[in-house]
């Protein structure tokens, strides 16, 4: 996959910023569960595109390179698998060619008493378990077989740890990776909130693992609640965040891509400068090596 440089999640507010400054990025990250509504398994068509939105992704793809990064299909829940969800995935994946699709390595969706299908609001907690790794290995095969190309999957934030597990978070990604073929979206910001929350060693992490997988990396900001600290995307990465990338950037040979992530809802705080600038010094890492 040939290097294709400095992206941004794309939200609403991103248009006057890319209207102004259509150099800022090389490619465009879209979360394609905003693009339609989900209507239920029992509806017949199921997943309906939003009109506005849709058109505004018309326009994208004809400016932009996009990568799809999905929230959507929690492969690691025990409860369910959905291959409707995967469908639609490869479905617009055929329409705009992505260049490549991401997923979260988590599980959001569980069984309860009320609903086969819930959705718990944050990525739970995954066993790093024998049993999660062959039942990982299988979906994550069926999913690049229906889209046709690698999956790549996100190391997450661990909330609250899973005691007693077979193995460490890094040698299940890379027995996940060697044994089903799909590759890693390293997210710093992820492992940093690991580091904060948790102790985890960042470069201990980073030395573990198989960085030829990885082939996109996230960058993002957070902020603090409660004594504890957020993968909130709410604004500027921190400063151990681009340390981060500036050391971990020339071990990934397959790198494509860095992507910053903010939420919308914290652009007042960034405004247009505040963005620009950190593209701006995504950008200064990637071409000092590239």
């Amino acid at each position: 996959m040939q290097p294709t440089g400095i992206g941004v999640v794309f939200n609403g507010v991103l248009g006057p910023v890319l209207q102004g400054h259509p150099d800022c990025v090389d490619f465009l990250s879209v979360i394609p569960e905003r693009f339609w509504m989900d209507l239920g398994g029992d509806a017949a068509p199921r997943f309906v595109p939003l009109a506005d939105d849709t058109a505004t992704l018309d326009r994208l793809a004809v400016r932009y390179p996009l990568v799809a990064h999905g929230i959507g299909l929690s492969i690691a829940s025990g409860a369910t698998f959905d291959i409707a969800h995967v469908d639609q995935l490869a479905a617009w994946d055929r329409r705009y060619g992505f260049r490549w699709v991401s997923e979260h390595l988590s599980a959001v969706r569980v069984q309860t008493e009320v609903s086969p299908d819930h959705h718990a609001g944050l990525a739970l907690p995954i066993p790093w378990d024998e049993d999660v790794l062959d039942l990982l290995v299988e979906r994550v095969q069926h999913v690049q077989h229906r889209l046709g190309s690698r999956l790549l999957l996100e190391n997450g934030v661990v909330h609250t740890p899973v005691p007693d597990c077979d193995m460490s978070e890094v040698e299940f990604l890379n027995r996940l990776c060697s044994r089903s073929g799909c590759a890693v979206l390293l997210d710093l910001h992820n492992l940093y909130v690991n580091v904060v929350n948790l102790h985890v060693d960042a470069d201990k992490f980073l030395d573990a693992l198989e960085l030829s997988n990885v082939i996109e990396i996230h960058v993002a900001g957070g902020n603090e609640m409660s004594g504890v600290y957020l993968d909130s995307h709410a604004g500027p990465c921190p400063p151990n965040v681009w340390r981060l990338l500036e050391t971990t950037m020339p071990r990934c040979p397959n790198l494509a891509g860095v992507t910053f992530e903010f939420h919308e809802s914290y652009y007042p705080r960034m405004g247009e400068d505040g963005v620009l600038t950190q593209l701006d010094l995504a950008r200064q890492i990637w071409q000092h090596y590239h």
